[in-house]
């Protein structure tokens, strides 16, 4: 018999939320993620080549690496799963970090062009930065792999926005075949301006008003964060003597990362996705409670999951759940939150209703939910999408299981 994967634990740390139970705390009572200009002013923004400063989501005190912070979100996630860091040093056991992680930021590397005397070498910070030691992502794979006892040394995943939902797939394809037992996913999601100027040239940071499914909106609120989701099988779990929980089934797809194809067309390979997976858990769409789609507030990327949804409802409404216009996106590692949030909505049978701040588009209007608090429910099946500018899509189902128990 196939193995099922259960969500046993997570974690984060986001601009908006310090842990996953603030995070629920603040979505119920209408909180927005604050920003902050990037650049120090509208010259220095004109300078690295921007037309303006732009306005992110960051987070607080905490250096690039965080390998103490990560290691409280590990242990956190492990505790909620009721179980023991020794637990990671199996051969049943895979680790994933994902993410944009330490690495050079090109200003750094603009102030050496603009300041290259004797002197700044010993004297500029910005030069000190352009050190090897602040580029190299795979020391956090190793420090994860020494502090835990891993067998096998971490990779690390660049997807882009689908980097943590990749690694959620192979997990759950890895267990559903028996190969593992337990799969630990880590999202680090720092900012560095050139990441700035790669969504600046995809257009999304357009607008400042970010409104997924928005009139208006063509941007992303772009925030950095942390995040650990922690999977396990459901063998794993009875001979621990626990049962049921939220399950996870997912189907990846790659459809060509050009932006010349049309939105038709695009949409339609996510609804054949789709499809694939409903068909393949048995699941009807009248049984979802919500849909969480990628929904980050730009236009492209809403619009080819606006024209996906509607397919997929027909004549029907689905709730649709989209927070990342007052969460913020949390670019690499959003698909990890969503399923924090999908979690909770299952778990608790409740939906949260997000915060919105401008009209939505006449094809999505009814069925994004806004407004403030919850609403009860009594389904157990739950969609999330996720699509990446490199053209990758996943669907993932979320499943109540222990309403069958």
């Amino acid at each position: 018999m196939d193995r099922t994967s259960i969500i046993s634990g997570y974690s984060l740390c986001l601009p908006f939320a310090d842990n996953s139970a603030q995070l629920i705390a603040n979505l119920k009572s209408g909180e927005r993620v604050p920003v902050s200009p990037w650049f120090a002013s509208e010259d220095e923004a004109v300078k690295c080549g921007f037309t303006g400063n732009k306005r992110i989501a960051k987070l607080e005190k905490t250096d690039d690496s965080a390998v103490d912070l990560l290691s409280r979100l590990i242990e956190h996630a492990l505790l909620q799963a009721m179980l023991g860091a020794h637990c990671l040093t199996g051969e049943n056991v895979r680790v994933y970090l994902t993410g944009i992680g330490p690495r050079v930021d090109v200003k750094d590397y603009k102030a050496l062009y603009d300041h290259n005397d004797v002197e700044d070498v010993a004297l500029s910070s910005s030069l000190i930065h352009l050190c090897v030691a602040n580029m190299s992502q795979d020391a956090i794979s190793l420090h994860l792999a020494q502090k835990y006892h891993l067998k096998h040394l971490p990779p690390n995943m660049n997807s882009t926005s689908n980097s943590a939902l990749v690694a959620v797939h192979l997990s759950a394809q890895a267990i559903e075949q028996g190969d593992i037992d337990l799969a630990l996913i880590i999202n680090i999601s720092k900012i560095k301006t050139q990441d700035i100027w790669f969504l600046d040239t995809q257009s999304m940071l357009d607008t400042e008003v970010v409104q997924p499914f928005g009139v208006n909106s063509k941007g992303v609120l772009f925030a950095e964060g942390y995040s650990v989701l922690l999977l396990e099988s459901d063998h794993h779990r009875q001979a621990r003597n626990l049962y049921g929980g939220v399950s996870l089934r997912s189907a990846y797809t790659q459809i060509n990362a050009s932006r010349s194809n049309d939105i038709s067309w695009q949409s339609t390979n996510m609804l054949k996705l789709i499809n694939k997976i409903l068909q393949e858990t048995g699941v009807k769409k009248e049984e979802l409670c919500a849909v969480i789609p990628h929904g980050n507030g730009s236009a492209i990327s809403d619009g080819i999951e606006a024209n996906t949804i509607a397919m997929l409802a027909g004549d029907q409404t689905l709730p649709v759940l989209a927070y990342k216009g007052q969460t913020g996106y949390t670019a690499t590692g959003s698909g990890l939150v969503d399923l924090v949030i999908g979690h909770h909505s299952l778990a608790y049978r409740e939906l949260i209703m997000p915060v919105g701040n401008e009209p939505i588009s006449d094809e999505m209007a009814r069925h994004v939910l806004q407004g403030k608090g919850a609403i009860k429910h009594d389904k157990k099946h739950l969609l999330k999408m996720g699509v990446g500018v490199d053209g990758s899509v996943i669907a993932v189902i979320l499943t109540d299981t222990s309403k069958e128990q």
